[in-house]
């Protein structure tokens, strides 16, 4: 067969719009090709898919693969639970060491607020009782600085407290308007053991202005250790000092978890005895508390215990040192709700 070019092919007679034929060697080329899959006789193996074992090998090498993918991502789940469930703990515990420190700091502060006599008065040397702008944070038996200036001021103490007056003896007489005052610390701001009201080993009782802010507060701290099966709790109540309020505030539960058997001691207390006081001069803090979940591969709830041993009283110690000084006039007394509660 001859094969013409287009301008040939017109020249004999051809179709000069049809494509070139292809090469003869191309034209084998391709027609082997297809012949051999079409051809059953001589080309089954050069046309056929994957056999049967194949595909049960490659089915079985991705499930192996797909395993070990799955059980890596398992295995990080549970590690990332694990994790979170003792962060959890160690956050819950954390807070309340926060807490505990910030108003352990704070025990034994002594301060009112901003407060006015309310009416002039004469030196007297019987008792008076006299309007005052505010009586919070005063309490009879407590002394108060009444007046500014070194003739006119001096230290008084209370013997009567009402919503409005406060009684006392007058040395001087003073101005309406004059400035009242408060001096020292409350050397028992951390309620010591084996005294009225005292602390134990899993209870903390507390007071004094906590919050900085002129007010009086009593604070108790309540631990209960529990078991794993039924674990106890710690506690809290905040009680504004006020005159014949003798009665707690109700307890909130900081935590829900605590465990370490009936026979646990959240709390150990340094004391030292001066100038007829007791002063707690540390407060330790160790408390075991146990997750709110199980662990995710273990089943058993994990357990953690932190101590804090170094709680300082920094007002208590500051009552210390003024009563190894000699300076018993800047000593308060406890308030009488203390004793009760």
């Amino acid at each position: 067969m001859l094969v013409y070019s287009n301008g040939w092919a017109q020249f004999f007679g051809g179709n000069p719009s049809a494509p070139a034929p292809m090469p003869r060697a191309a034209n084998k080329k391709s027609l082997r090709i297809a012949g051999s899959c079409l051809d059953l006789r001589s080309s089954r193996k050069a046309c056929q898919g994957f056999s049967l074992f194949e595909l049960i090998v490659s089915m079985a090498i991705l499930l192996v693969i797909s395993g070990g993918i799955f059980s890596a991502i398992s295995s990080s789940q549970q590690s990332y639970a694990r994790t979170e469930l003792k962060s959890d703990m160690y956050e819950n515990v954390r807070g309340v060491a926060e807490l505990m420190a910030q108003e352990i700091g704070q025990a034994g502060l002594v301060n009112l607020p901003a407060t006015t006599l309310g009416a002039a008065l004469n030196a007297n040397i019987t008792a008076q009782t006299v309007n005052v702008s505010s009586t919070a944070s005063m309490f009879a038996n407590e002394q108060v600085l009444v007046d500014a200036g070194t003739n006119n001021e001096e230290l008084v103490t209370l013997s009567g407290v009402t919503a409005s007056t406060m009684t006392a003896i007058f040395g001087k007489a003073h101005a309406a308007g004059v400035p009242i005052n408060v001096l020292g610390v409350f050397p028992n701001g951390i309620v010591a053991p084996a005294t009225t009201g005292g602390s134990t080993a899993n209870i903390l009782n507390l007071f004094g202005d906590l919050n900085a802010d002129g007010s009086l507060v009593y604070v108790r701290y309540t631990c209960t250790p529990g078991t794993a099966a039924a674990p106890g709790t710690l506690t809290r109540s905040v009680t504004t000092i006020l005159p014949g309020v003798d009665t707690l505030s109700a307890d909130q539960t900081l935590l829900s978890t605590v465990v370490g058997g009936t026979g646990a001691v959240c709390f150990i207390y340094t004391t030292t005895a001066a100038a007829g006081f007791t002063f707690v001069s540390n407060v330790g803090f160790t408390l075991s508390v146990q997750a709110t979940r199980p662990d995710p591969q273990t089943g058993v709830y994990p357990q953690m215990t932190k101590s804090f041993l170094n709680l300082a009283p920094r007002n208590v110690l500051a009552g210390l040192e003024l009563a190894n000084a000699g300076i018993t006039s800047r000593l308060q007394p406890t308030p009488a709700n203390v004793l009760v509660y």
